[in-house]
């Protein structure tokens, strides 16, 4: 499984290095991705959780909360792309 680094980074930088490594793990074959966002104020986590929602070839991993896992990343499913999708990365 593929982690994608974008604590520490600031706003623009981790959400350009987010939708390349996403893209990239789509494109390798990729099932599932890690987020590693970090705790700090939100805003990266904030800004994770709207990209992978809008996204359709993407799906949050809902975790057991019996289970201890760690609060500063994200589980993301690599879904096939939609058409739509398809189509906006060819342009």
């Amino acid at each position: 499984m593929r982690t994608i680094y974008i604590r520490q980074l600031r706003f623009e930088e981790a959400r350009t290095k987010l939708e390349r490594e996403l893209n990239d793990a789509f494109m390798d074959g990729e099932s599932f991705v890690e987020i590693l966002h970090g705790i700090g104020e939100g805003i990266l986590r904030k800004m994770a959780l709207e990209y992978v929602g809008s996204c359709d070839f993407l799906k949050l991993v809902e975790r057991d909360p019996m289970i201890r896992t760690n609060p500063g990343s994200t589980l993301v499913e690599i879904l096939a792309p939609s058409k739509e999708y398809i189509n906006r990365l060819k342009k």
